[in-house]
């Protein structure tokens, strides 16, 4: 499906990030995955090389300018431009009333989560023209969509995805690149598993109750089923862009939930 494209997933060392890339490889991408951790990368490398497919790794603070240059730069002399770009690089906190959370957390989140999806995709969009397609999957969050305590900084830059996603659809329309924003859906990974070590002090009862919730009730998806719609929404004949949602939302283009 994906046979001699060029991929770049950020947060490609585990988690999400990781079954994205892995999907990506096995649909016929070259993938490159970039994060701050080497281990981590070099264990994603692995898992592809020994499924069969192409990747390598760029150790990368996607948040810093230079080192998305030097990100985009370094696959494209290995592999040649990128077709596809998933965004999905981020962090949860920090935690606590908005009150009480300190101006450089506040920063680093939004750097992290959304300022670097900025930096990506302007890296990347010069060789999509060049190409004549591309496809910038953007991963964001119900909580984009939802008031709750505790968790703001991250659901305001979740909100900010959304939107950045919508207006670069629109801006990128004549040059047959889509954007899109993935949302996952609760999923199990070390997200999720470090907001289960907070304590109700710093959750609050009600994002306490839910996390603790969502695992003990069965209700968290393995991350290989949002990387399924990952690799539907790289697919050229998709031809969808400026859209945000789950998998549930994408069904009206064709997609179809694994049994």
């Amino acid at each position: 499906m994906l046979e001699g494209r060029v991929a770049i997933v950020t947060g490609g060392g585990r988690g999400l990030g990781r079954a994205i890339a892995v999907a990506l490889a096995e649909a016929g991408a070259k993938v490159a995955v970039a994060s701050r951790t080497r281990e981590e990368l070099e264990r994603t490398v692995s898992l592809i090389a020994d499924r069969g497919g192409t990747a390598m790794s760029v150790k990368t603070d996607v948040s810093d300018k230079g080192d998305v240059a030097n990100l985009v730069r370094t696959v494209a002399m290995r592999y040649g431009d990128a077709d596809i770009l998933v965004n999905n690089a981020g962090m949860v906190g920090p935690l606590g009333p908005m009150k009480d959370v300190g101006e450089e957390k506040f920063d680093r989140c939004l750097a992290v989560n959304f300022r670097a999806m900025f930096l990506t995709s302007k890296a990347v969009i010069p060789g999509m023209v060049k190409k004549g397609r591309g496809k910038i999957i953007n991963v964001t969050s119900g909580l984009a969509e939802m008031a709750v305590a505790r968790i703001g900084a991250y659901a305001i830059s979740k909100a900010a995805v959304n939107q950045f996603t919508r207006v670069l659809a629109k801006e990128l329309e004549g040059y047959n690149i889509q954007v899109n924003g993935l949302d996952p859906g609760t999923v199990d990974t070390a997200m999720q598993e470090y907001m289960r070590g907070q304590d109700v002090h710093t959750l609050g009862p009600d994002l306490y109750a839910m996390v603790q919730g969502l695992k003990k009730g069965g209700l968290l998806k393995h991350p290989s089923e949002a990387a399924r719609l990952a690799v539907f929404i790289a697919e050229d004949e998709s031809g969808i862009t400026g859209e945000v949602g789950t998998e549930g939302h994408f069904m009206q283009w064709g997609y179809r939930i694994a049994a």
